[in-house]
């Protein structure tokens, strides 16, 4: 189906109408003038015809406003409760840590001095390096479980060229057997 354009004369004598009769809705427009549903809208709003209520749009406006002001009290009572929470938990941890007393240390033996290393500095060096391989275990997991999906893309990737290419060539050769029947119906010789 062609579009057909209307000419200046046919949308000025379509907008007079509209002009003169505001408030007929599309069926009369159509009934009255010939035009179409998508000549009333586009025309209307081109020139600015509204049905609109103001008492109501002035209405929608004050409770879009209310609503705006009680986001902004809810998101203000929000951050004020937040920094109540942060403030009472600073409390607590400075209550804690008055009341703790300094950790009783035993002074090294002699033999740990002289090695220079103690059991826990081996614990906690042993701790920090379970932690680094497990870390280091976690992030060769995820670039595992990324390099296989990338791989099956791939691989899917590659069906799909291979079964499109075998269509490809089945449909070549179809259109050279095409080729080869139309010369030979026009020049009376097979090719």
């Amino acid at each position: 189906m062609t579009r057909l354009r209307s000419t200046d004369a046919r949308v000025a004598d379509l907008k007079r109408w509209l002009k003169k009769n505001k408030f007929a809705d599309c069926k009369e427009f159509v009934k009255e003038t010939g035009g179409t549903k998508t000549q009333y809208y586009h025309f209307r709003y081109a020139m600015g015809i509204t049905r609109r209520n103001s008492a109501l749009s002035g209405a929608m406006k004050q409770v879009a406003a209310k609503r705006r002001e009680q986001k902004a009290a809810d998101a203000a009572t929000t951050v004020i409760e937040k920094t109540k929470d942060l403030f009472e938990k600073q409390k607590d941890n400075e209550k804690f840590l008055s009341d703790k007393s300094a950790p009783v240390v035993d002074a090294p033996k002699a033999e740990e001095v002289a090695e220079g290393t103690t059991p826990d500095f081996m614990w906690y060096e042993l701790d920090l390096m379970q932690r680094r391989l497990q870390d280091f275990s976690l992030r060769l997991n995820v670039v595992m479980k990324l390099s296989r999906a990338r791989d099956a893309d791939h691989k899917k990737m590659m069906r799909d060229l291979i079964s499109e290419n075998s269509e490809l060539r089945v449909s070549n050769n179809d259109l050279r057997q095409q080729v080869a029947e139309f010369t030979e119906m026009i020049n009376g010789t097979p090719v």
